[in-house]
């Protein structure tokens, strides 16, 4: 398909050949043709005629380098669009990766700064995600970290920014609509979870350890101790949760 350009440049040199055609034959009525071919022995004028008839062959391989153009940039643009995803983007979970992430907080925390509006981090752990490919095989551990992407994308908002940062390490940056959002999203998380191992679709059980760190822009951090904050909530459950198997 050619691009728009490309069709301009070729339909403005077979305008101008047609505007001259018509031209000459108001000019020279039934004599055009004649007029056009004969011989002349002015060396302008013959220049002219062969230029005006080669004018339109001229501009249609002008159309053409152009739509050649076109399409080599739409090529790079697509591959470097593809490039700048696949840099961002984790490929099996289909979230953003750590890299993705930290360059999305960074833009939000900067907003959150400004209009002074809290946020908080919730940060995941897929547990036991080594037991299950050593036991299952890493196919059945991707399907695990799948599967756990797939029960955080219920529980957080599009609005949001959720990645898989690490191996089994999740994490989301969410605002702060309410207090209690925490507790909510362990109780949902744990429900979905629950509900997910009683369905038995896998022949492994997921676990998620979850901890929480709260942004306060008037007492703004970096992203590295936020995350940190977060983990370390989140490594104190784990150590709740060996202590007290159910």
């Amino acid at each position: 398909m050619k691009s728009r350009l490309a069709i301009a440049v070729t339909l403005w040199g077979w305008t101008i050949f047609i505007s001259w055609l018509s031209y000459d034959y108001i000019e020279y009525q039934a004599r055009w043709l004649i007029h056009i071919f004969q011989p002349v022995y002015s060396y302008e004028i013959h220049s002219f005629h062969v230029l005006i008839i080669l004018i339109p062959f001229i501009y249609t391989l002008l159309g053409y380098l152009v739509n050649e153009r076109e399409k080599l940039l739409g090529k790079s643009k697509e591959s470097e669009e593809k490039y700048r995803k696949l840099s961002l983007h984790d490929e099996l979970t289909d979230l953003h990766n750590r890299r993705g992430f930290e360059f999305l907080v960074e833009q939000q925390l900067k907003i959150a700064n400004r209009t002074k509006k809290g946020m908080f981090l919730l940060f995941a752990d897929a547990d036991n995600l080594k037991w299950i490919n050593d036991n299952f095989g890493h196919q059945e551990g991707d399907k695990a970290l799948i599967d756990t992407a797939n029960i955080l994308k219920k529980h957080v908002r599009k609005s949001d920014i959720l990645a898989r940062i690490g191996g089994d390490e999740f994490a989301a940056l969410i605002d702060k609509t309410r207090e209690d959002l925490p507790e909510i999203l362990i109780q949902r998380l744990g429900e979905s979870i629950s509900l997910y191992n009683a369905e038995g679709t896998r022949s492994f059980k997921l676990s998620l350890s979850i901890g929480f760190a709260h942004y306060d822009p008037t007492s703004p951090c970096s992203i590295k101790d936020l995350l940190n904050h977060a983990d370390k909530n989140m490594y104190e459950q784990k150590q709740v949760k060996k202590n007290n198997p159910p």
